[in-house]
């Protein structure tokens, strides 16, 4: 008779919890399909305890289980970035004891991240500064192994200029997070041997858009730009070679940096070549005017692999190019017969209009004095919308 007893309790037990759960999960369908302001007023109301660490373990997974769903959709991520209760509700749970819990909380930010308006949402929310700087706690630690998870999120939400501003912001008050020890961990590949890190390169990339973090990124005396620049070529990871050559591109539009950048400290010039040059052979004058690190290729050189890449790594010669100075060095280096081979292979036609726009200043005469500095040209309408109208015939 006990043991029909402790059975019975144990059937009852499960069935409570199954039917406590099937009722979670129909009110969260409720709030999907109704979306009144005041019954998201109500479910905010009796859902936002689900979605807290301190709620139940089994109630907790099938509440984050649900906005993880619900992210996958626009509707959905708009759902939960509207409502601040269940947003306050997710982000609390990135702090979750249980692995599972805050690895979904994260992946459902990184959802909504993906939209640059919801991500304001993220960075407008009032504990947003204490929540960040513990995201890159948790990337900078060597053995944090849900770190992936965090730095995709941080990097997607840090793609608007405005968040990348916020988030730089932080970084650069805080005392246990620094932009040094950020390119630290992206240079160190076996910096966490759990996790690949990959993100931290486009993450980097995102926050070189403000200005600040341009000039912490290009002090002299601290080498930060020199110890990136061997991941333009890193084949273990696109993910990588993208970010920082995006990097790159947003470091140069100061063009005060510029002959830094191509002086001996840097070298800059055959680092953005080498990806784009082949194994073709040169006449031993054209060889041996090209920089040292592009010189005697083999034969069997490949050139990067990522059309988005390689289009990114045009735009940084384009913009080398700015200044008169820039030019020259750029011209004296006898670039140019590496951009002809490269556009004769690139099989990529979208990228043909910016290679055009290098070459045309490459073997071009040089622009009066006063549009020495091409950044500076004010280009009239109607030949912005010629040039739109040549480039769209070039890919065409």
């Amino acid at each position: 008779m006990e043991n029909e007893r402790l059975s019975r309790e144990k059937d009852f037990t499960a069935w409570s919890l199954n039917s406590r759960n099937a009722i979670i999960v129909h009110c969260f369908h409720i709030f999907e399909s109704n979306m009144t302001e005041h019954s998201k007023e109500d479910l905010e109301k009796e859902f936002s305890p689900f979605l807290n660490p301190a709620a139940r373990g089994d109630v907790k997974n099938i509440a984050i289980d649900y906005v993880l769903g619900m992210t996958g959709k626009e509707d959905g991520k708009q759902m939960i970035a509207s409502s601040q209760k269940f947003l306050d509700g997710v982000i609390s749970l990135c702090e979750d004891s249980d692995e599972g819990v805050h690895n979904k909380a994260f992946k459902a930010l990184t959802n909504i991240a993906t939209d640059s308006k919801l991500s304001l949402q993220i960075v407008k929310n009032n504990k947003f500064s204490e929540f960040i700087v513990n995201c890159f706690k948790k990337i900078l630690d060597p053995s944090f192994n849900q770190a992936d998870s965090v730095c995709k999120f941080v990097s997607n939400l840090s793609r608007p200029e405005e968040c990348a501003g916020c988030i730089a912001t932080n970084i650069l008050q805080s005392k246990d997070v620094s932009l040094s020890k950020i390119v630290n961990a992206m240079c160190n590949v076996k910096y966490n041997l759990k996790s690949n890190l990959h993100f931290l390169a486009p993450l980097l990339a995102n926050l070189s858009q403000v200005p600040q973090v341009r000039t912490e990124l290009m002090t002299e005396r601290e080498y930060v730009i020199q110890r990136c620049l061997p991941f333009l070529t890193y084949q273990e990871s696109a993910i990588r070679r993208g970010g920082i050559a995006s990097l790159i591109k947003n470091c140069l539009f100061d063009t005060g940096y510029h002959d830094w950048l191509l002086g001996d400290k840097v070298d800059l010039l055959p680092r953005l070549l080498l990806p784009l040059a082949g194994g073709e052979e040169f006449d031993s004058d054209d060889m041996e005017r090209l920089p040292a690190g592009v010189q005697y290729l083999p034969p069997d050189k490949q050139r990067e692999s990522d059309p988005d890449i390689r289009k990114i790594i045009v735009e940084c010669l384009f913009q080398l190019c700015a200044t008169k100075k820039g030019r020259q060095f750029v011209k004296e280096k006898n670039t140019y017969v590496i951009m002809r081979e490269y556009h004769q292979w690139e099989p990529e036609r979208m990228n043909n209009p910016a290679i055009m726009n290098l070459i045309d200043v490459l073997i071009g005469d040089e622009p009066a004095p006063e549009h020495e500095n091409l950044r500076e040209v004010e280009v009239p309408e109607d030949l912005k919308k010629k040039f739109t109208e040549d480039d769209e015939e070039e890919i065409l």
